[in-house]
This record gives structure tokens, sequence and C-alpha cells, in this order.
């Protein structure tokens, strides 16, 4: 049956194929009959626009481009999941509309739904997997022109720069469990992104050598990275009882996020507030301070860019302290 209600929400959707492509689409608080009859739209205007015969022309849906681009990203993205939910999300607003009508006014719908659920920053970065999904229809030849062409990206306000001092990183440590705290100073002893500390596993850790290897890398490239006393005394803390470092000991599966354990702990430790991010930060800014020179920072963090590192540093402002000191003496 094409019509049906979905298991998770309890919404009704319509799941049919039409000339090898299949397509589905969920509908909220609508009646079972109101669904039937929006399949018979779809598969009406399938009908009328699956051919354009004056001019002899395919016309592409959304489903068909999306294909594509799939294709594209498991090839070519190490994470292709991530861009796979925002496509998803984007098919479910906007429909499977030919894809030479989807216009920028369909975008900005997109990032409507979403401007109250996360931040600008995080919309741009969603909307530059729609922004690659038109250009490869594009130079595919599948549409004729991209609607993208025209969108800029959503003004962002850089927030003040944080990073973890040594009392708060104490504090920090003190407010949460062994797991997290072996997490933390994994993450400010590396520099490893969350990704990265999630995916860790036992055979690329070596204890004896002093040293382990992230794999899950953003670029595709692994690269090797020193244990410090600290963290080998924490790793040796650790339970083997899964080929994953750090798992969650009831269902021995990889932690899928630090982010709500880690905010809590930032707030029972009553510092100001941090990211799990911003632990890179904390990790690059105190090797500048120890004098560990840009380019040796880049390539520890991993960043294609050595503007990024140079974002990541936070100078001490010990010359404004000098300053001042010196203008009370005037």
């Amino acid at each position: 049956m094409s019509v049906s209600k979905d298991k998770k929400t309890g919404n009704w959707q319509y799941n049919f194929m039409y000339k090898g492509v299949r397509y589905h689409r969920r509908f909220k608080d609508a009646s079972h009959d109101e669904v039937v009859g929006f399949e018979a739209i779809a598969k009406s205007e399938l009908r009328k626009t699956g051919y354009d015969i004056a001019s002899e022309n395919k016309i592409y849906t959304l489903s068909q481009i999306i294909e594509d681009y799939y294709e594209y990203i498991k090839n070519n993205y190490t994470n292709p999941e991530n861009a796979q939910v925002v496509i998803n999300r984007f098919y479910s607003l906007i429909g499977n509309k030919p894809a030479n009508n989807i216009t920028i006014s369909d975008i900005e719908k997109y990032r409507s739904i979403r401007k109250d659920k996360v931040k600008n920053s995080s919309i741009n970065r969603e909307v530059d997997n729609i922004k690659r999904l038109f250009s490869l229809a594009y130079s595919n030849k599948k549409i004729k022109v991209n609607p993208c062409n025209e969108l800029k990206d959503l003004r962002i306000v850089n927030p003040t720069k944080r990073y973890l001092t040594k009392e708060e990183e104490k504090l920090l440590l003190a407010a949460t469990n062994p797991i997290m705290q072996s997490i933390i100073i994994v993450a400010l002893h590396t520099g490893m992104r969350s990704s990265e500390i999630k995916h860790l596993k036992w055979s690329d850790v070596f204890l004896e050598q002093d040293y382990l290897i992230a794999l899950n890398t953003k670029n595709g490239k692994s690269r090797e990275l020193l244990i410090t006393p600290q963290m080998k005394e924490e790793l040796l803390k650790l339970p083997k009882i899964s080929e994953y470092v750090f798992v969650n000991p009831l269902t021995l599966e990889p932690y899928k996020d630090f982010k709500t354990t880690f905010i809590r702990a930032v707030k029972k430790a009553g510092i100001p507030h941090i990211t799990f991010h911003e632990l890179r930060h904390t990790t690059a800014s105190r090797l500048n301070e120890l004098g560990v020179d840009l380019a040796t920072i880049q390539e520890y963090l991993d960043h294609a860019d050595a503007r990024t590192t140079q974002g990541y540093i936070h100078k001490p402002k010990k010359n404004i302290v000098d300053a001042i000191n010196r203008l009370s003496q005037y």
C-alpha cells in the first residue's frame, strides 16, 4: 500500500515508485484520505512534467538530482551522513518538484524553519550542502539555472573567543564523571575533534610507545598524536569493554554526543559557558603560549589553512597589563 502511517511520528505518508524513482513524503496533521489525494496529485504532476515534448529535454526532479549528489558525497566525503540529513530535510520540506522549478524562495523557506532551532553559522553550513547539490546538478546539465547563485550567507556575529584556564579546568574535571574527565583530558592534550575522540579505537592506541592514531579526521587523513603522561594515566583507568575507547557502559556503543554531559559539567562547575569544540581553541592557545610555532600547531590540529589556526590562538594580554602598570606610575 503506497499510503501508510509512519510508525515513529504517527503521520500519514505516501511512498511509491514512478519510472524507477521512489517518491516519499510525510504530511503532518493530514488525514489518510487527504494523503491519498496528495498522492494522486503528485502522480498526475509526474505524468505531466516527466517529459517536455516541445523541447525533447528530460525534466529532472529533485529526487533525481539528489540521487546523483548522494553518489558524489559517498565517494568524496569522509562523513556523507551529515550532508544526507540536511538534504533529506530539504526534500521533506520542498517535495519532489521538477528541479528547474526550485527557486531561491525554496531555500529561504528552509532557512526560515531552521532559524529558531540552530545558529546562523549552522544554517550557513547546512545550506552549503544544498548549494553543492544544485552546483552538481548544473554541472551535469540537469538544471538550466542554479537557484543558489544569488543566495548570500546569513550574517554571523562572531562571539568573543573563549578558552579554558587552568583553574577552570580543575573545576570542570571535578564536576563530571570519570569517563568525561578522561575525554576532556584527551581533548586538551591532543586537540582532537569530538568526532575523532568518539571513533577512537583501542587498536589505534599504542600505550607502550606513547602515541595514538586519529583516523576519523575531517580531511580523511590519519595523523599520529603523542600520549602525554596524564593522558596515559587516564587511558589506563578505562576498561577495555569494546573495540572503542570511550563507550557507554550500558550499551557498549560509542557515545553519539558529548555535548549534553559536557554542558551539564560546565554548569555544575560554575564556570563561564564554553563548548566542547573550544577545548581545541584551548590546546592551540596553550601551545602558542609555550612557544610552539604556528606551522607546527596547524599540523598538530589538522588545519588545512593557517588562518583557521590563527583564529584558535588566544594571545595572553600581559602586554596590556604591563602598559596599565606603567601608566599608574607615570
